[in-house]
């Protein structure tokens, strides 16, 4: 039987243009005045150093670090220091009030009656987990944070679309694969998943940025309300 719910944010739970045109921009404005207030934080200080390493650049002062997560950010990179400084800005964000997350109107609804079924939610984001913590302790409805079980990331699991980060998930969740199963929006990140063992749905939000795209030979939905989640397998929830 299915036991574990590993889900995506992007594209799946929440718009991906609200992410892009709101949150990138909120963050890009900010990026260069959060390190100049929090340069001497040791986890800051953690990030620049990576920076400075990713970009092969060790001299590199903050203004040059700063240029880089501008980069990163305009490239579209999923790279772990960009989403940190991220995270940072948007959590203190939410806090103001400046930010509310988006979801898809199916989405907080149907994710609250798998945990209420018994199903063990967890996130699987590129985004940092603090940001993962921020979008889901600030919905429309409020937190809704005490629905998952797990948050993982880039940097906590590695990269979505590798193999062995799924297997890393297996063995943090101590269930078989084949109790697991992954929605995501994108085929790679799909096949990863599906190369490790788990179970995978192909999430297709109408308009979103990857909808023409397509999920490839993966189980498709357009609203988590048409998955059935009750079997051995992942299927199509009958009328």
């Amino acid at each position: 039987m299915i036991t574990h719910v590993i889900i995506d944010i992007e594209g799946t739970t929440s718009s991906t243009w609200f992410v892009q045109r709101i949150l990138y921009p909120y963050s890009r404005e900010r990026f260069a005045g959060y390190l100049a207030q929090h340069r001497t934080r040791p986890d800051v200080d953690a990030m620049v150093q990576m920076i400075r390493d990713l970009a092969e650049e060790p001299e590199a002062d903050d203004a040059r670090v700063v240029w880089w997560l501008y980069h990163w950010l305009d490239g579209d990179k999923k790279m772990t220091p960009l989403k940190a400084f991220q995270g940072w800005i948007w959590d203190e964000g939410f806090a103001k009030g400046e930010l509310t997350s988006h979801f898809f109107d199916d989405a907080i609804p149907t994710m609250r009656r798998w945990k209420e079924s018994g199903l063990d939610l967890s996130i699987f984001s590129s985004g940092s987990v603090n940001a993962q913590r921020a979008w889901f302790g600030n919905t429309p409805e409020g937190s809704i944070l005490s629905i998952f079980s797990h948050h993982f990331d880039t940097e906590n699991i590695g990269h979505k679309r590798i193999a062995d980060s799924y297997r890393k998930m297996t063995a943090v969740l101590g269930v078989p694969a084949s109790q697991i199963v992954f929605l995501s929006d994108l085929v790679a990140e799909l096949d990863a998943a599906r190369e490790a063992g788990w179970n995978t749905v192909g999430v297709r939000r109408e308009g979103d940025e990857y909808w023409e795209a397509g999920v490839g030979s993966h189980l498709a939905i357009t609203s988590f309300e048409q998955l059935d989640l009750s079997g051995e397998v992942p299927r199509l929830a009958t009328a």
